[in-house]
Protein backbone atom coordinates (compact mmCIF):
# COMPACT_ATOMS: atom_id res chain seq x y z
CA UNK A 1 0.00 0.00 0.00
CA UNK A 2 1.49 3.99 -0.82
CA UNK A 3 2.31 6.27 1.68
CA UNK A 4 0.60 8.77 2.36
CA UNK A 5 3.16 11.29 0.87
CA UNK A 6 1.89 9.29 -2.47
CA UNK A 7 -1.27 10.67 -2.18
CA UNK A 8 -0.61 13.87 -1.06
CA UNK A 9 1.29 14.63 -4.12
CA UNK A 10 -0.62 12.82 -6.43
CA UNK A 11 -2.25 14.87 -9.61
CA UNK A 12 -4.92 14.06 -11.86
CA UNK A 13 -3.25 12.85 -14.47
CA UNK A 14 -0.15 13.55 -15.91
CA UNK A 15 3.35 12.64 -15.01
CA UNK A 16 3.82 13.26 -10.96
CA UNK A 17 7.93 13.97 -10.87
CA UNK A 18 7.47 14.31 -6.82
CA UNK A 19 5.10 11.27 -6.83
CA UNK A 20 7.79 9.01 -8.29
CA UNK A 21 10.70 10.46 -6.65
CA UNK A 22 8.53 9.24 -3.51
CA UNK A 23 7.94 6.06 -5.33
CA UNK A 24 11.88 5.83 -6.07
CA UNK A 25 12.37 6.41 -2.37
CA UNK A 26 10.36 3.47 -1.20
CA UNK A 27 11.83 1.24 -3.50
CA UNK A 28 15.68 2.06 -3.51
CA UNK A 29 16.16 -1.38 -1.75
CA UNK A 30 15.72 -2.36 -5.45
CA UNK A 31 17.45 0.31 -6.56
CA UNK A 32 20.66 -0.51 -5.34
CA UNK A 33 20.02 -3.68 -6.23
CA UNK A 34 20.18 -3.11 -9.57
CA UNK A 35 22.46 -0.05 -9.78
CA UNK A 36 24.91 -1.42 -8.06
CA UNK A 37 26.31 -4.51 -10.58
CA UNK A 38 25.86 -2.64 -13.46
CA UNK A 39 28.00 -0.21 -12.00
CA UNK A 40 30.69 -2.35 -10.41
CA UNK A 41 30.27 -4.25 -14.46
CA UNK A 42 31.28 -1.32 -16.29
CA UNK A 43 34.18 -1.09 -13.72
CA UNK A 44 35.22 -4.75 -14.12
CA UNK A 45 34.73 -4.12 -18.20
CA UNK A 46 36.93 -1.07 -18.35
CA UNK A 47 39.68 -3.43 -16.86
CA UNK A 48 39.13 -6.14 -18.85
CA UNK A 49 39.35 -4.80 -22.05
CA UNK A 50 42.62 -4.93 -23.77
CA UNK A 51 44.20 -1.54 -23.70
CA UNK A 52 45.77 0.47 -26.45
CA UNK A 53 47.98 2.78 -26.80
CA UNK A 54 47.93 5.53 -29.44
CA UNK A 55 51.13 7.10 -31.40
CA UNK A 56 50.72 10.27 -33.26
CA UNK A 57 52.84 12.13 -35.50
CA UNK A 58 52.60 15.62 -36.77
CA UNK A 59 54.79 16.52 -40.38
CA UNK A 60 54.42 19.86 -41.98
CA UNK A 61 54.11 20.43 -45.48
CA UNK A 62 56.45 23.22 -46.03
CA UNK A 63 56.10 25.25 -48.81
CA UNK A 64 60.13 26.62 -49.44
CA UNK A 65 60.30 30.10 -49.96
CA UNK A 66 61.73 29.27 -53.72
CA UNK A 67 58.62 28.13 -54.75
CA UNK A 68 56.78 31.86 -54.80
CA UNK A 69 59.84 33.33 -56.24
CA UNK A 70 59.82 30.46 -59.70
CA UNK A 71 55.80 30.33 -59.57
CA UNK A 72 54.98 30.49 -63.30
CA UNK A 73 58.50 29.54 -63.84
CA UNK A 74 58.56 25.90 -62.56
CA UNK A 75 56.28 23.52 -62.15
CA UNK A 76 55.43 22.54 -58.96
CA UNK A 77 52.57 20.11 -57.26
CA UNK A 78 50.24 21.84 -55.63
CA UNK A 79 49.27 21.71 -52.06
CA UNK A 80 45.82 20.10 -52.69
CA UNK A 81 47.42 17.81 -55.13
CA UNK A 82 49.98 17.15 -52.68
CA UNK A 83 47.98 16.41 -49.91
CA UNK A 84 45.33 13.87 -51.75
CA UNK A 85 48.61 11.71 -52.50
CA UNK A 86 49.69 11.27 -49.32
CA UNK A 87 46.99 8.87 -47.51
CA UNK A 88 46.51 6.57 -50.86
CA UNK A 89 50.44 6.31 -51.32
CA UNK A 90 50.87 5.65 -47.33
CA UNK A 91 48.58 3.25 -47.01
CA UNK A 92 49.29 1.71 -50.43
CA UNK A 93 50.49 -2.22 -50.03
CA UNK A 94 54.00 -1.51 -50.75
CA UNK A 95 54.71 1.14 -48.21
CA UNK A 96 53.25 -1.12 -45.76
CA UNK A 97 55.41 -3.81 -46.70
CA UNK A 98 58.74 -2.20 -46.12
CA UNK A 99 56.90 -0.80 -42.87
CA UNK A 100 56.72 -4.74 -41.84
CA UNK A 101 59.88 -5.92 -43.32
CA UNK A 102 61.89 -2.68 -41.61
CA UNK A 103 59.75 -3.64 -38.26
CA UNK A 104 60.62 -7.47 -38.40
CA UNK A 105 56.57 -7.76 -38.08
CA UNK A 106 56.59 -10.99 -40.71
CA UNK A 107 58.54 -12.60 -38.51
CA UNK A 108 55.87 -14.48 -37.36
CA UNK A 109 54.13 -14.52 -40.77
CA UNK A 110 54.44 -17.72 -42.67
CA UNK A 111 52.53 -17.94 -45.25
CA UNK A 112 51.35 -14.75 -48.03
CA UNK A 113 47.80 -15.18 -46.19
CA UNK A 114 49.27 -14.11 -43.35
CA UNK A 115 51.01 -11.31 -45.02
CA UNK A 116 48.18 -9.97 -46.55
CA UNK A 117 46.54 -10.27 -43.30
CA UNK A 118 48.72 -7.96 -41.19
CA UNK A 119 49.15 -5.58 -43.97
CA UNK A 120 45.10 -5.20 -43.92
CA UNK A 121 45.33 -4.95 -40.29
CA UNK A 122 47.83 -1.96 -40.63
CA UNK A 123 45.54 -0.34 -43.35
CA UNK A 124 42.62 -0.88 -40.96
CA UNK A 125 44.31 0.96 -38.20
CA UNK A 126 46.38 3.52 -39.23
CA UNK A 127 44.70 6.79 -39.53
CA UNK A 128 45.89 9.85 -41.56
CA UNK A 129 44.47 12.88 -40.75
CA UNK A 130 44.73 15.94 -43.30
CA UNK A 131 44.37 19.99 -41.88
CA UNK A 132 44.90 21.40 -45.61
CA UNK A 133 44.45 24.96 -43.40
CA UNK A 134 47.72 24.65 -41.93
CA UNK A 135 49.22 21.97 -44.26
CA UNK A 136 50.18 19.42 -41.58
CA UNK A 137 49.02 15.58 -41.65
CA UNK A 138 48.79 13.08 -38.94
CA UNK A 139 49.69 10.06 -38.58
CA UNK A 140 48.64 7.99 -35.58
CA UNK A 141 48.10 4.39 -35.05
CA UNK A 142 47.01 1.84 -32.18
CA UNK A 143 48.16 -1.00 -30.82
CA UNK A 144 48.40 -2.43 -27.63
CA UNK A 145 52.35 -2.22 -27.53
CA UNK A 146 53.48 1.50 -27.20
CA UNK A 147 56.56 1.07 -28.63
CA UNK A 148 55.03 -0.47 -31.58
CA UNK A 149 52.44 1.88 -31.95
CA UNK A 150 55.74 4.55 -31.69
CA UNK A 151 57.80 2.38 -34.32
CA UNK A 152 55.17 2.03 -36.81
CA UNK A 153 54.07 5.48 -36.89
CA UNK A 154 57.41 6.96 -37.17
CA UNK A 155 58.80 4.33 -39.57
CA UNK A 156 56.09 5.14 -41.96
CA UNK A 157 56.34 8.58 -41.55
CA UNK A 158 60.73 8.20 -42.51
CA UNK A 159 59.89 5.80 -45.16
CA UNK A 160 57.13 7.80 -46.97
CA UNK A 161 59.55 11.29 -46.71
CA UNK A 162 62.30 9.10 -48.64
CA UNK A 163 60.15 7.66 -50.92
CA UNK A 164 58.44 11.06 -51.93
CA UNK A 165 61.39 12.67 -52.57
CA UNK A 166 63.47 9.87 -54.36
CA UNK A 167 60.19 9.61 -56.33
CA UNK A 168 59.90 13.17 -56.64
CA UNK A 169 63.66 13.45 -58.34
CA UNK A 170 63.04 10.50 -60.87
CA UNK A 171 59.47 11.86 -62.42
CA UNK A 172 61.99 15.28 -62.56
CA UNK A 173 64.36 13.72 -64.65
CA UNK A 174 62.17 11.67 -66.34
CA UNK A 175 59.64 14.79 -67.72
CA UNK A 176 62.98 16.83 -68.26
CA UNK A 177 64.32 13.69 -70.62
CA UNK A 178 61.09 13.20 -71.79
CA UNK A 179 60.75 17.12 -73.34
CA UNK A 180 64.08 17.07 -74.76
CA UNK A 181 63.30 13.87 -76.82
CA UNK A 182 59.43 15.46 -77.52
CA UNK A 183 61.49 18.91 -78.41
CA UNK A 184 63.74 17.22 -81.24
CA UNK A 185 60.68 15.27 -82.90
CA UNK A 186 59.20 18.34 -83.25
CA UNK A 187 61.89 20.78 -84.18
CA UNK A 188 62.51 17.73 -87.30
CA UNK A 189 58.59 17.76 -87.34
CA UNK A 190 58.90 21.81 -88.33
CA UNK A 191 61.52 21.65 -90.53
CA UNK A 192 59.56 18.95 -93.07
CA UNK A 193 56.86 21.00 -92.73
CA UNK A 194 58.69 23.90 -94.05
CA UNK A 195 60.15 21.80 -96.88
CA UNK A 196 57.09 20.80 -98.04
CA UNK A 197 55.41 24.46 -98.13
CA UNK A 198 58.84 25.91 -99.86
CA UNK A 199 58.36 22.43 -102.46
CA UNK A 200 54.41 23.41 -103.22
CA UNK A 201 55.09 27.07 -103.45
CA UNK A 202 57.67 26.25 -106.09
CA UNK A 203 55.69 24.08 -107.63
CA UNK A 204 52.60 26.48 -107.86
CA UNK A 205 53.87 29.43 -107.33
CA UNK A 206 51.88 30.92 -110.38
CA UNK A 207 49.00 29.98 -109.63
CA UNK A 208 49.68 31.28 -105.69
CA UNK A 209 51.17 34.55 -106.96
CA UNK A 210 48.13 35.44 -109.34
CA UNK A 211 45.65 38.28 -108.52
CA UNK A 212 42.01 36.62 -109.58
CA UNK A 213 40.59 39.89 -109.76
CA UNK A 214 43.25 41.04 -112.58
CA UNK A 215 43.21 37.83 -114.24
CA UNK A 216 39.01 37.91 -114.62
CA UNK A 217 39.74 41.37 -116.22
CA UNK A 218 42.19 40.43 -118.69
CA UNK A 219 39.68 37.48 -119.37
CA UNK A 220 37.00 40.25 -120.26
CA UNK A 221 39.68 42.22 -122.37
CA UNK A 222 40.47 39.00 -124.22
CA UNK A 223 36.81 38.14 -124.76
CA UNK A 224 35.89 41.24 -126.01
CA UNK A 225 38.98 41.40 -127.78
CA UNK A 226 37.58 38.23 -129.78
CA UNK A 227 34.74 39.35 -130.17
CA UNK A 228 36.14 41.94 -132.35
CA UNK A 229 38.61 39.82 -134.36
CA UNK A 230 35.45 37.12 -134.49
CA UNK A 231 33.71 40.02 -136.91
CA UNK A 232 36.63 41.49 -138.65
CA UNK A 233 37.34 37.98 -139.88
CA UNK A 234 33.52 37.51 -140.63
CA UNK A 235 34.32 40.58 -142.99
CA UNK A 236 36.70 39.91 -144.59
CA UNK A 237 35.60 36.37 -144.83
CA UNK A 238 32.54 37.82 -146.56
CA UNK A 239 34.94 39.79 -148.60
CA UNK A 240 37.02 36.85 -150.08
CA UNK A 241 33.77 35.34 -150.75
CA UNK A 242 32.86 37.97 -152.86
CA UNK A 243 36.45 37.98 -154.71
CA UNK A 244 36.00 34.35 -155.52
CA UNK A 245 32.63 34.48 -156.76
CA UNK A 246 32.96 37.80 -158.48
CA UNK A 247 34.63 36.59 -162.21
CA UNK A 248 33.77 37.57 -165.49
CA UNK A 249 31.99 34.24 -166.41
CA UNK A 250 30.11 33.91 -163.51
CA UNK A 251 29.13 37.50 -163.51
CA UNK A 252 28.08 36.79 -166.78
CA UNK A 253 26.34 33.61 -165.47
CA UNK A 254 24.39 35.34 -163.02
CA UNK A 255 23.07 38.23 -165.41
CA UNK A 256 21.89 35.30 -167.42
CA UNK A 257 20.03 33.34 -165.01
CA UNK A 258 17.93 37.10 -163.78
CA UNK A 259 17.20 37.39 -167.65
CA UNK A 260 15.61 34.05 -167.90
CA UNK A 261 13.75 34.58 -164.98
CA UNK A 262 12.82 37.72 -166.37
CA UNK A 263 11.61 36.00 -169.42
CA UNK A 264 10.17 33.11 -168.28
CA UNK A 265 7.63 35.63 -166.46
CA UNK A 266 7.08 36.79 -169.47
CA UNK A 267 6.91 33.02 -171.96
CA UNK A 268 7.29 29.45 -172.06
CA UNK A 269 10.11 27.53 -172.14
CA UNK A 270 9.28 26.96 -175.18
CA UNK A 271 9.49 30.26 -176.45
CA UNK A 272 12.59 30.70 -178.96
CA UNK A 273 14.30 33.45 -176.98
CA UNK A 274 14.28 31.48 -173.53
CA UNK A 275 15.59 28.45 -175.45
CA UNK A 276 18.40 30.95 -176.64
CA UNK A 277 19.00 31.85 -173.48
CA UNK A 278 19.52 28.32 -171.91
CA UNK A 279 21.56 27.21 -174.37
CA UNK A 280 23.64 30.35 -173.61
CA UNK A 281 23.40 29.77 -170.17
CA UNK A 282 24.52 26.08 -170.68
CA UNK A 283 27.14 27.22 -172.91
CA UNK A 284 28.64 29.87 -169.93
CA UNK A 285 28.30 26.94 -167.18
CA UNK A 286 30.36 24.45 -169.34
CA UNK A 287 32.89 27.31 -169.70
CA UNK A 288 33.18 27.99 -165.82
CA UNK A 289 34.03 24.03 -165.53
CA UNK A 290 36.50 24.75 -168.18
CA UNK A 291 37.83 27.77 -167.50
CA UNK A 292 36.96 28.71 -164.01
CA UNK A 293 40.11 27.12 -162.81
CA UNK A 294 41.80 29.98 -164.58
CA UNK A 295 40.04 32.85 -163.45
CA UNK A 296 40.26 31.90 -159.44
CA UNK A 297 43.79 31.60 -159.89
CA UNK A 298 43.27 35.18 -161.27
CA UNK A 299 41.38 35.99 -158.42
CA UNK A 300 43.78 34.41 -156.00
CA UNK A 301 46.86 36.58 -157.61
CA UNK A 302 45.21 39.50 -157.33
CA UNK A 303 46.55 41.99 -154.63
CA UNK A 304 43.19 42.49 -152.74
CA UNK A 305 42.64 38.58 -152.31
CA UNK A 306 46.53 38.67 -151.09
CA UNK A 307 45.84 41.20 -148.85
CA UNK A 308 42.40 39.72 -147.30
CA UNK A 309 44.47 36.19 -146.81
CA UNK A 310 47.30 38.04 -144.95
CA UNK A 311 45.37 39.74 -142.59
CA UNK A 312 42.62 36.87 -141.74
CA UNK A 313 45.28 34.49 -141.28
CA UNK A 314 46.84 37.24 -138.73
CA UNK A 315 43.12 37.78 -137.50
CA UNK A 316 43.11 33.74 -137.24
CA UNK A 317 46.31 33.46 -134.98
CA UNK A 318 45.20 36.34 -133.11
CA UNK A 319 42.28 34.54 -132.39
CA UNK A 320 43.76 31.23 -131.25
CA UNK A 321 46.55 33.06 -129.01
CA UNK A 322 43.50 35.25 -127.24
CA UNK A 323 41.48 31.76 -126.91
CA UNK A 324 44.81 29.97 -125.18
CA UNK A 325 45.32 33.12 -123.18
CA UNK A 326 41.34 33.21 -121.95
CA UNK A 327 41.88 29.31 -121.39
CA UNK A 328 44.85 29.59 -119.41
CA UNK A 329 43.75 32.70 -117.45
CA UNK A 330 40.76 30.65 -116.52
CA UNK A 331 42.75 27.64 -115.43
CA UNK A 332 44.39 29.30 -113.15
CA UNK A 333 41.22 31.20 -111.77
CA UNK A 334 39.94 27.64 -111.21
CA UNK A 335 43.24 26.29 -109.28
CA UNK A 336 43.57 29.51 -107.32
CA UNK A 337 41.33 28.10 -104.03
CA UNK A 338 42.30 24.72 -104.22
CA UNK A 339 45.94 26.29 -104.24
CA UNK A 340 45.92 28.82 -101.71
CA UNK A 341 43.52 26.24 -99.25
CA UNK A 342 46.40 23.52 -99.69
CA UNK A 343 49.03 26.19 -98.71
CA UNK A 344 47.07 27.01 -95.85
CA UNK A 345 46.67 23.92 -94.16
CA UNK A 346 50.08 23.16 -94.87
CA UNK A 347 51.37 26.32 -93.07
CA UNK A 348 48.31 25.53 -90.73
CA UNK A 349 49.91 22.35 -89.97
CA UNK A 350 53.86 24.07 -89.66
CA UNK A 351 51.68 27.04 -86.88
CA UNK A 352 50.41 24.19 -84.51
CA UNK A 353 54.05 21.91 -84.10
CA UNK A 354 55.74 25.29 -83.86
CA UNK A 355 53.26 26.34 -81.05
CA UNK A 356 53.73 22.52 -79.54
CA UNK A 357 57.34 23.18 -80.27
CA UNK A 358 57.44 26.76 -78.21
CA UNK A 359 55.06 25.21 -75.61
CA UNK A 360 57.18 22.20 -75.28
CA UNK A 361 60.75 24.31 -74.95
CA UNK A 362 59.59 26.70 -72.16
CA UNK A 363 58.02 23.57 -70.17
CA UNK A 364 61.51 22.20 -70.53
CA UNK A 365 63.14 25.47 -69.47
CA UNK A 366 60.67 24.90 -66.52
CA UNK A 367 61.34 21.29 -66.26
CA UNK A 368 65.30 21.93 -65.77
CA UNK A 369 64.27 24.76 -62.60
CA UNK A 370 62.04 22.03 -61.32
CA UNK A 371 64.97 19.59 -61.62
CA UNK A 372 66.97 21.90 -59.79
CA UNK A 373 64.78 22.69 -57.24
CA UNK A 374 64.34 18.63 -56.39
CA UNK A 375 67.85 17.99 -56.59
CA UNK A 376 68.94 20.66 -53.94
CA UNK A 377 65.37 19.96 -51.95
CA UNK A 378 63.98 23.40 -52.65
CA UNK A 379 60.71 22.61 -53.85
CA UNK A 380 57.96 21.21 -51.35
CA UNK A 381 59.49 19.59 -48.42
CA UNK A 382 57.99 17.38 -45.45
CA UNK A 383 59.28 18.70 -41.86
CA UNK A 384 58.06 16.13 -39.11
CA UNK A 385 57.20 19.01 -36.35
CA UNK A 386 55.99 16.45 -33.59
CA UNK A 387 57.39 12.41 -34.10
CA UNK A 388 55.84 9.50 -32.56
CA UNK A 389 56.34 8.92 -28.61
CA UNK A 390 55.83 6.24 -26.73
CA UNK A 391 52.60 6.98 -25.15
CA UNK A 392 52.01 7.13 -21.85
CA UNK A 393 48.33 6.45 -21.14
CA UNK A 394 46.43 4.28 -23.15
CA UNK A 395 43.91 5.54 -25.89
CA UNK A 396 41.15 2.89 -25.24
CA UNK A 397 39.31 1.97 -23.67
CA UNK A 398 38.12 5.21 -22.23
CA UNK A 399 37.94 3.78 -18.95
CA UNK A 400 36.51 7.21 -16.90
CA UNK A 401 34.13 7.20 -19.68
CA UNK A 402 32.91 3.50 -19.36
CA UNK A 403 32.39 4.00 -15.29
CA UNK A 404 30.56 7.10 -15.82
CA UNK A 405 28.42 5.73 -18.37
CA UNK A 406 27.76 2.47 -15.89
CA UNK A 407 27.38 5.22 -13.25
CA UNK A 408 24.83 6.93 -14.91
CA UNK A 409 23.32 3.42 -16.35
CA UNK A 410 22.57 1.88 -13.08
CA UNK A 411 20.86 4.64 -11.77
CA UNK A 412 18.83 5.31 -15.06
CA UNK A 413 17.81 1.23 -15.63
CA UNK A 414 17.06 1.31 -11.52
CA UNK A 415 14.65 4.65 -11.87
CA UNK A 416 13.33 2.86 -14.72
CA UNK A 417 12.56 -0.55 -13.72
CA UNK A 418 11.71 1.19 -10.66
CA UNK A 419 8.75 3.04 -12.66
CA UNK A 420 8.12 0.62 -15.18
CA UNK A 421 6.88 -1.85 -12.01
CA UNK A 422 4.44 0.88 -11.01
CA UNK A 423 3.00 1.61 -14.34
CA UNK A 424 2.50 -1.96 -14.68
CA UNK A 425 0.83 -2.86 -11.26
CA UNK A 426 -2.89 -3.01 -11.67
CA UNK A 427 -3.42 -2.03 -7.81
CA UNK A 428 -4.86 0.54 -6.17
CA UNK A 429 -2.46 3.14 -4.97
CA UNK A 430 -4.17 6.54 -4.17
CA UNK A 431 -6.96 8.05 -2.90
CA UNK A 432 -7.64 9.58 -6.06
CA UNK A 433 -7.77 5.77 -7.77
CA UNK A 434 -10.89 5.10 -5.83
CA UNK A 435 -12.58 8.36 -6.68
CA UNK A 436 -12.23 7.64 -10.30
CA UNK A 437 -13.55 4.36 -10.13
CA UNK A 438 -16.84 6.18 -8.26
CA UNK A 439 -16.15 4.40 -4.79
CA UNK A 440 -17.08 6.62 -1.94
CA UNK A 441 -14.77 6.89 0.78
CA UNK A 442 -15.79 7.26 3.91
CA UNK A 443 -12.83 7.61 5.97
CA UNK A 444 -9.07 7.54 5.41
CA UNK A 445 -7.17 5.39 7.79
CA UNK A 446 -3.55 6.22 8.48
CA UNK A 447 -0.77 3.59 8.43
CA UNK A 448 0.19 3.49 12.00
CA UNK A 449 3.82 2.34 13.09
CA UNK A 450 4.99 1.14 16.52
CA UNK A 451 7.89 2.80 17.54
CA UNK A 452 10.41 -0.69 17.28
CA UNK A 453 9.00 -1.16 13.48
CA UNK A 454 10.27 2.51 12.58
CA UNK A 455 13.46 1.91 14.18
CA UNK A 456 13.53 -1.34 11.98
CA UNK A 457 12.46 0.99 9.19
CA UNK A 458 15.62 3.43 9.81
CA UNK A 459 18.37 0.61 10.60
CA UNK A 460 17.12 -0.75 7.17
CA UNK A 461 17.09 2.61 5.14
CA UNK A 462 20.14 3.65 6.78
CA UNK A 463 21.93 0.27 5.20
CA UNK A 464 20.42 0.62 2.09
CA UNK A 465 21.72 4.08 1.90
CA UNK A 466 25.15 3.21 3.05
CA UNK A 467 25.33 0.25 0.44
CA UNK A 468 24.10 3.00 -2.45
CA UNK A 469 26.40 6.04 -0.86
CA UNK A 470 29.55 2.86 -0.93
CA UNK A 471 28.89 2.00 -4.52
CA UNK A 472 28.77 5.18 -5.73
CA UNK A 473 32.18 6.57 -3.37
CA UNK A 474 33.92 2.97 -5.13
CA UNK A 475 33.07 3.66 -8.67
CA UNK A 476 33.80 7.73 -8.40
CA UNK A 477 37.34 6.64 -6.97
CA UNK A 478 37.26 4.29 -9.61
CA UNK A 479 36.37 7.44 -12.39
CA UNK A 480 39.28 9.58 -10.67
CA UNK A 481 41.84 7.56 -10.69
CA UNK A 482 41.48 6.90 -14.02
CA UNK A 483 41.08 10.34 -15.26
CA UNK A 484 44.13 11.66 -12.98
CA UNK A 485 45.73 8.44 -14.75
CA UNK A 486 47.09 7.05 -11.18
CA UNK A 487 47.48 3.44 -12.67
CA UNK A 488 46.70 2.53 -8.88
CA UNK A 489 44.70 -0.12 -9.96
CA UNK A 490 46.99 -1.75 -13.03
CA UNK A 491 49.68 -1.81 -10.70
CA UNK A 492 47.29 -3.97 -8.63
CA UNK A 493 46.02 -5.98 -10.79
CA UNK A 494 50.02 -6.32 -12.63
CA UNK A 495 50.80 -7.48 -8.85
CA UNK A 496 48.13 -9.91 -8.54
CA UNK A 497 49.08 -11.22 -12.08
CA UNK A 498 52.53 -11.18 -11.22
CA UNK A 499 52.10 -13.20 -7.92
CA UNK A 500 49.41 -15.67 -9.83
CA UNK A 501 51.80 -16.38 -12.49
CA UNK A 502 54.90 -16.29 -11.02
Amino acid sequence: MPSPHSDAFANEGGFDVMRYVSLVLERKGLLVLIALPIMFSAIITCYVIPKKYEAESTVFIEQNVISDLVKGIAITPSMEMKIKAIKVTMLSRSMLLNVIKALDLDLNAKTDRMLDGLIASLQQRIRIRLDEKRGVFMISFADADPVLARNVVNTLTRLYIEENTSTKRKESFEATQFLAEQIEVFKKRIDAAEKEIDAYKLEAGVVLSSNEPALRAEIENAEQEMEGVRIRVNALTTSRNLLLSNTPLKRQLEEQEKSLETLLGRYTKNHPRVRQLEAAIAENRRQIRTDGQRELDAVYRSPEYQSIKVELASLENRQKNLQEEIDKNKEIIQKIPGARSQLAELERKRRNETIIYEQLVSRYGRSEVSKEMELQDKAMTFRVLDPAVVPSAPSSPNRPLIILLGIVAGIGLGVGIIILIDLINPSIKTLDDLKEFGIPVLAVVPRVKNEESLALQRGHNRLIYSIGLAGILISLSFFLVETLHLGLVDNVIAKVSTFFVG
